[in-house]
């Protein structure tokens, strides 16, 4: 998965990924860290990681800032999987999840720190 995720990144400055995880390494608490996807492009990086404290973590870096976006997944219904998006442009950068059987997604907007 995390390679097909990455390829769909095609454009640095702008952009949206919409995506169901049901990869078992990212919702099982007693694995450390779970990486969903990473790509480096142009002179951006994009990292998703589950990390320890069991956190989706959405980070986008440049030369110039990073921003990066987190959600506790312990207060998601992530039983039966979770739908994930992430967006981002110029201007800011959203990471949003939800269960499979939720209604609404949890969004945060991503914190931005300057270089």
């Amino acid at each position: 998965m995390e390679n097909k995720l990455a390829e769909m990144i095609t454009n640095e400055h702008k952009g949206m990924l919409e995506f169901s995880c049901t990869e078992a390494a990212v919702l099982d608490e007693a694995v450390k860290e779970a990486p969903v996807f990473y790509k480096l492009l142009g002179e951006a990086r994009f990292r998703l990681v589950r990390n320890n404290k069991f956190e989706l973590v959405f980070v986008h870096l440049t030369e110039d800032w990073m921003r990066h976006a987190k959600i506790n997944l312990k207060e998601i219904n992530f039983t039966d999987g979770i739908d994930i998006k992430v967006s981002w442009n110029e201007a800011e950068n959203f990471l949003s999840v939800k269960g499979k059987h939720d209604a609404e997604y949890t969004t945060v907007k991503a914190v931005q720190m300057d270089n």
